[in-house]
């Protein structure tokens, strides 16, 4: 008698879904892309999918079940291209592909998370920035530790970007009394250093855009360590 296949588990009845994880995710992703993450919710993708509310459980438990699928998501727009060698140039390229995505969208960065699963996209960029981080001689812990210390720094640059972006346009005259307050303050001399940092470089730049680049450097050579042989590669 011939042996009797191993069950399946029972059938689910009834029809087989419309849409897959993903799609619930991509339609959030728009919503949030195109009015804030505050404006995702169960109902709000629902009718943009044009399914019962209740329908979108079958995919995701909760709101932040939906967000982590989301980041999962646009984790994957992420350009990795093959490693050229030179690590420094292939972080760069790595955190200005971050920060155009942070660009993209705006909600991810309130939304990202060490909590965050790893999903494969999530896991591919780690993998690839591990593999890029080899020849400076860290250990796997340490390339970690920097992997996570160059997601802060990307996201708080960005942070501070899409903040001067939604401020309103300067007054001139608030301008003007916020300068005379300062100069003010430094006259009296209890500020010597930062007086003398004033006078030579200037006020504080609130564009952060043109010194990406060169803080990050600081930024690495902080991590990596400057005139190690790393720093040949």
């Amino acid at each position: 008698m011939p042996a009797t296949p191993a069950a399946e588990g029972p059938r689910r009845r009834g029809p087989r879904p419309r849409y897959s994880r993903p799609d619930v995710a991509l339609d959030a992703v728009a919503i949030a892309d195109a009015d804030g993450i505050e404006r995702v919710t169960f109902r709000a993708v629902a009718d943009r999918l044009g399914v019962g509310v209740m329908s979108l459980y079958s995919y995701v438990p909760d709101k932040q079940a939906l967000v982590y699928a989301m980041v999962e998501e646009v984790a994957a727009e992420l350009r990795l291209p093959e490693p050229t060698g030179e690590w420094r140039a292939d972080v760069h390229a790595l955190a200005r592909e971050q920060r155009d995505l942070l660009h993209r969208h705006p909600w991810l960065v309130t939304e990202l998370s060490h909590l965050q699963p790893l999903g494969p996209a999530v896991l591919a960029q780690i993998e690839w920035t591990l593999r890029v981080l080899e020849p400076t001689g860290l250990s796997a812990q340490e390339r970690l530790m920097t992997i996570a210390m160059l997601n802060w720094f990307v996201g708080g640059m960005v942070r501070g970007e899409l903040a001067t972006r939604a401020a309103p346009p300067p007054d001139s005259e608030a301008a003007r009394t916020q300068a005379a307050s300062l100069a003010e303050a430094l006259a009296t001399g209890r500020y010597p250093r930062f007086a003398a940092a004033i006078a030579q470089s200037g006020p504080p730049d609130p564009d952060v855009r043109p010194h990406f680049d060169r803080l990050l450097d600081r930024v690495l050579d902080g991590l990596i360590g400057t005139g190690s042989a790393a720093d040949a590669g």
